[in-house]
């Protein structure tokens, strides 16, 4: 049986922070949650567990994780018992003051977001550049001088599709979650973007104005697997100068 869990509105969410009034940090937690449940509407949100043959998960995480919101008026949503998750399908972002209650966060009112999970902290942000409705993993962060590395994942839902005639079989027989990775290089000043493959082809064509520091490092690590971290050291390599 699904558990429905019931969507908070603002002034719910805003009851719950009433506690930190003493804290100094207090008003700007406040403006935050303002700021980012402002465009919460009240209904469902399903977080069932997916059955038992189902493979992969349309949620990013297993389980909600601690972490903070920048909101696009650079307020920070900071507070100890603040978790929080992502939807990788319809890319909403959720948070929880006590993992029971939770709230859909306007994701246009939503700069960054940053999660502390088992395997260390991640920073998701929104890039108007290129899709200004989901939320891109950080690897490097752009700005006037320096060249960012991102990924959206866009997750599909496949419903098992096995068929046999008694001797020919295909398909699955289980529904499952699939994940497509999309890697993007964005330009210093953040007006400019290239996708990106993880191959070196594909790193030589996404960086030619800097041909010579993409050469440097490739021959310096010609052994080396071309995969999430060989491109993030490449940028922070690129961005030295």
């Amino acid at each position: 049986m699904r558990k429905l869990i019931p969507l908070l509105v603002l002034p719910t969410a805003l009851s719950l922070a009433a506690g930190a009034q003493s804290n100094p940090n207090s008003i700007t937690i406040n403006n935050a949650i303002q700021d980012v449940a402002a465009g919460s509407t009240t209904g469902f949100v399903n977080f069932h567990a997916p059955k038992e043959n189902t493979k992969g998960r349309r949620m990013l995480l297993a389980d909600f994780s601690p972490g903070y919101v920048t909101t696009t008026s650079d307020s920070a949503l900071k507070d100890p018992r603040l978790v929080f998750n992502y939807d990788k399908i319809t890319h909403d972002l959720y948070y929880s003051f006590d993992r029971k209650t939770v709230i859909e966060a306007d994701r246009s009112r939503v700069k960054t977001f940053h999660l502390a999970t088992a395997d260390g902290e991640q920073e998701y942000t929104r890039l108007d550049l290129i899709k200004p409705d989901a939320f891109f993993q950080t690897f490097n962060s752009f700005d006037n001088t320096h060249y960012g590395f991102y990924a959206l994942t866009k997750t599909e839902f496949k419903k098992a599709d096995y068929r046999t005639d008694g001797m020919v079989e295909s398909g699955n027989n289980y529904d499952e979650y699939v994940d497509n990775i999309q890697y993007y290089i964005v330009s210093p000043g953040g007006k400019e973007y290239q996708p990106l493959e993880l191959k070196k082809k594909s790193v030589r064509a996404a960086l030619p104005a800097v041909k010579t520091k993409v050469e440097e490092y490739l021959s310096q690590h010609k052994n080396d697997d071309v995969n999430e971290t060989f491109v993030k050291n490449l940028i922070e390599y690129i961005n030295k100068g």
